[in-house]
């Protein structure tokens, strides 16, 4: 789960406006930087400066990358000024850098621990390269869907027991997407856009069940994304110009039986746009996604449920708009809470089991993070629940293996972020929150 929206909730921290400033104030500037990592350099890197030669000094230079005072090195290069200071290109870069070091700042202001202090930062740096990787991968011409969940895409409320797929495309154009849909219980297509009126919206979106309409026996399907309807047979998603996303959500109850959904995406028509070499507004637009999606993602334990901070280890129902459409399924219900409990304590969750074709609860760190969801029980499926004798679901949330059904592993975190995702309903009652002691949990039936 990742946006493009929402990015002004640190723009009044990063002014884009090139700076006044001189060849002394960039020099001290790079000068504080490269202070700051020379450290770094000096105790990580292998090696040591090269001898120099006879010819004076050319074999050293050479051999300039392995330098234990390459920064240095470097930054011995040029003035701090540069005829390109004015690209958008080089503003944009500038603006990042700002939103880096204002996240920077958040973490370490809302840490309480060494360990969230150390996980916050390393939040910041995952969505990074998330976004970087996703931003600059795009090719109109040739789109290719790319995980976005791949393993250490832990972050942004991610859903462990979700497959999320993206391709970016250009509204002024037709594709073509064809695929399977495997044996997992849900499918969906979205697809977002950058209208005047909003730095990302969902502009267009196919359901499970209609994507299932146009399937055949085998379960192979086409959608046509196209500003007409086309002839061909297949469903049809209308393509408004300001369309730039296409993201296709499999939920996915047992991944030892299911087998994944597959699909490919072509742009087709005579219109394509020419191969061409990027020019200095498509890659500052790019940098400007880059920095939104960093902003959104690693601020989310202050901009998703900000009131529940205040009334921890309770649930609060939350639909796909408070999210925006474009960052959660349309088709969910959430339930969250902001759970706090200490290493001796566990909380117990009951619930009555939703009439949806999948849910799932899943527990995330103060960052929502859910690190280590392959391997230990941070989240549970409607298919992975044991349910009690009236029917009811009995969650317990942990740090250590109570050695009852449907744990849920905390990491050892103290506090952090419970969901509950439901498809298909409108309404369900919350679930019930109740802390106890080790000793009184080892209590109760």
């Amino acid at each position: 789960m990742r946006t493009a929206s929402g990015a002004e909730a640190a723009s009044h921290r990063v002014d884009v406006r090139r700076p006044r400033r001189s060849r002394s104030g960039g020099a001290r500037g790079r000068a504080f930087v490269v202070g700051m990592a020379l450290g770094l350099i000096g105790t990580g890197c292998a090696g040591s400066p090269a001898p120099k030669d006879a010819a004076g000094g050319a074999a050293e230079t050479a051999r300039a990358w392995n330098r234990l005072d390459l920064l240095d090195h470097l930054a011995s290069i040029g003035d701090g000024t540069s005829e390109w200071d004015d690209l958008e290109t080089a503003r944009r870069f500038a603006q990042l850098q700002g939103a880096i070091e204002v996240l920077r700042e958040l973490v370490l202001h809302d840490a309480t621990s060494e360990q969230e202090a150390s996980e916050g930062l390393r939040v910041v740096l995952k969505v990074l390269a998330m976004a970087v990787d996703d931003a600059l991968r795009g090719d109109l011409r040739d789109p290719l869907f790319r995980r976005v969940d791949t393993r250490w895409r832990d972050v942004g409320a991610f859903n462990p027991d979700a497959e999320y797929d993206q391709a970016w495309i250009d509204g002024r154009y037709d594709y073509r997407l064809t695929g399977n849909l495997g044996t997992v219980p849900y499918v969906s297509v979205t697809v977002n856009g950058d209208p005047a009126t909003a730095s990302s919206a969902l502009v267009a979106y196919l359901d499970d069940a209609t994507l299932r309409s146009h399937a055949d026996a085998a379960g192979d399907f086409t959608v046509w994304l196209t500003r007409r309807r086309p002839e061909a047979p297949g469903a049809w998603i209308e393509l408004p110009d300001a369309a730039n996303g296409v993201v296709i959500r499999q939920y996915v109850s047992d991944r030892d039986r299911e087998r994944l959904a597959t699909f490919e995406i072509h742009a087709v028509g005579p219109d394509l746009p020419p191969a061409a070499p990027m020019r200095d507004e498509e890659l500052a637009a790019r940098i400007v996604g880059v920095t939104r999606n960093l902003v959104v993602n690693a601020s989310w334990h202050r901009t998703l449920m900000p009131f529940a901070l205040d009334a921890p280890n309770r649930f609060f129902d939350r639909d796909a708009a408070a999210f925006g459409a474009n960052v959660a399924n349309r088709e969910n219900l959430y339930h969250m809470a902001y759970f706090e409990l200490d290493p001796d304590e566990a909380l117990l969750v009951d619930m009555e089991p939703p009439d949806s074709v999948f849910w799932n609860l899943t527990a995330a760190s103060f960052w929502h993070e859910t690190s280590r969801f392959l391997t230990d029980p941070v989240s549970r499926t409607n298919a992975e629940v044991v349910p009690g004798p009236d029917g009811s679901i009995r969650f317990v949330v942990s740090g250590r293996d109570p050695g009852r059904p449907n744990w849920l592993d905390t990491g050892g975190h103290a506090r952090g972020f419970l969901i509950l995702r439901m498809v298909g309903i409108a309404s369900h009652p919350l679930p019930r929150v109740r802390k106890l002691s080790w000793e009184a949990l080892a209590e109760i039936d």
